[in-house]
């Protein structure tokens, strides 16, 4: 999936020329992949951290809103207090400023821990912006990293499987064949009356017996039957699924004859 240069080989598969399911085959210089995983997750941490202190920043300003207005509703009742106390001539228009003064100052300061409040969910909205940048940088990281390692997809049997350490290659590059010889079909022909006429037994999931050139039988199915005719010979093809326990057996280019089943046997 990349290129690179090889650090590292499966000995055994390359003596054997067997793969097992996740073998790892190929293994390239993963030193640049690793030191920025490592990157981006000291980003993601340090966002995650964003994203806690933000948080906090939103909670510090709603609990300072909640204990401006307590001290805006005490300046009210106050300044109330203070007019009343006024007109009875009790104080003097200096002491009423000062107390209308407070209010005043108590509501500033409300509107001010709102436009904090609104500042601090402003800054969690570009930390969970951030933070989601971080998560989906490491995602492509570790992408980056497993693209420098080959597994076998499945147990099978490597071909042309002949690399070397320090080799370097490109992306796009072969590293083997790998083929499960437990997982073979034949592909044959039948025509469209076969396919018209009910009681042929051609038909998808139909057992059939395939019988080989030594006399030895294999079974299968049909799994897949063409959708369009031969014209001149009125033949349509059809795919027939092996069963593992003898597929092995079987040649790849070998002729065989095909015998179809009722089905259940």
């Amino acid at each position: 999936q990349t290129g690179g240069c090889i650090t590292g080989l499966d000995q055994g598969a390359i003596d054997t020329g067997l793969a097992s399911q996740g073998q790892v085959l190929v293994q390239l210089d993963d030193r640049a992949a690793n030191l920025a995983l490592a990157t981006a997750k000291a980003r993601l941490a340090d966002s995650r951290a964003a994203v806690q202190q933000a948080d906090f920043a939103i909670t510090s300003a709603t609990a300072d809103i909640a204990r401006i207005t307590e001290e805006l509703a005490f300046a009210d009742k106050e300044f109330e207090r203070t007019k009343v106390l006024f007109r009875r001539g009790l104080i003097n228009e200096t002491a009423l400023e000062t107390v209308e003064r407070r209010k005043l100052d108590a509501t500033f300061a409300v509107d001010r821990a709102g436009e904090a409040l609104q500042r601090a969910e402003t800054a969690k909205a570009r930390a969970d912006i951030a933070l989601d940048v971080a998560m989906l940088d490491l995602q492509g990281r570790e992408l980056d990293l497993e693209s420098l390692t080959v597994t076998a997809p499945f147990d099978g049997v490597l071909l042309n499987f002949d690399p070397s350490v320090g080799d370097c290659v490109q992306a796009g590059g072969q590293a083997a064949q790998i083929y499960a010889p437990g997982d073979k079909s034949v592909e044959t022909f039948v025509v469209v009356d076969q396919l018209v006429d009910g009681t042929s037994g051609v038909a998808i999931g139909n057992p059939v017996s395939v019988m080989r050139i030594n006399g030895a039988a294999c079974a299968g199915a049909f799994s897949w039957i063409g959708s369009e005719a031969n014209l001149e010979t009125q033949n349509v093809k059809t795919k027939i699924d092996l069963d593992p326990g003898c597929a092995p057996d079987l040649f790849l280019n070998e002729a065989v004859e095909i015998e179809t089943l009722a089905p259940g046997g």
